[in-house]
């Protein structure tokens, strides 16, 4: 009978599944407590948070903004396209209910 290396093999499983938002116990064990408490432990202590120079900021900006996986020109077109369709299509639809409707309240007002 093989041994299996419980925490490794949990760990992988729930990497495999996503790890539905939990953190592993082993790293909630090791870290010292729950990773909440470690991101307000700066805040809870009445550290004043370092200002960020503009120049600092554009930066981090710039930065994020790389890692971003932004549309293709070809998909935005496909996308506009189809939103210019949907549009009309509903412009459509809507003339042809209100045309509808405005013959039917014309036909039983002209009875009275």
């Amino acid at each position: 009978m093989a041994k299996q290396k419980s925490g490794s093999a949990k760990a992988r499983a729930a990497a495999r599944r996503g790890g539905g938002g939990r953190a592993a116990p082993a790293t909630a064990a090791a870290s010292g407590g729950s990773a909440v408490a470690e991101r307000s432990a700066p805040a809870a202590s009445g550290a004043k948070k370092k200002s960020t120079s503009p120049f600092e900021f554009i930066q981090q900006v710039r930065a994020e903004g790389s890692k971003v996986t932004w549309t293709t020109r070809g998909e935005t077109t496909v996308s506009t396209i189809m939103v210019l369709m949907m549009v009309a299509f509903a412009a459509l639809f809507f003339f042809v209910v209100d045309q509808a409707l405005s013959f039917v309240v014309r036909t039983l007002l002209s009875f009275g």
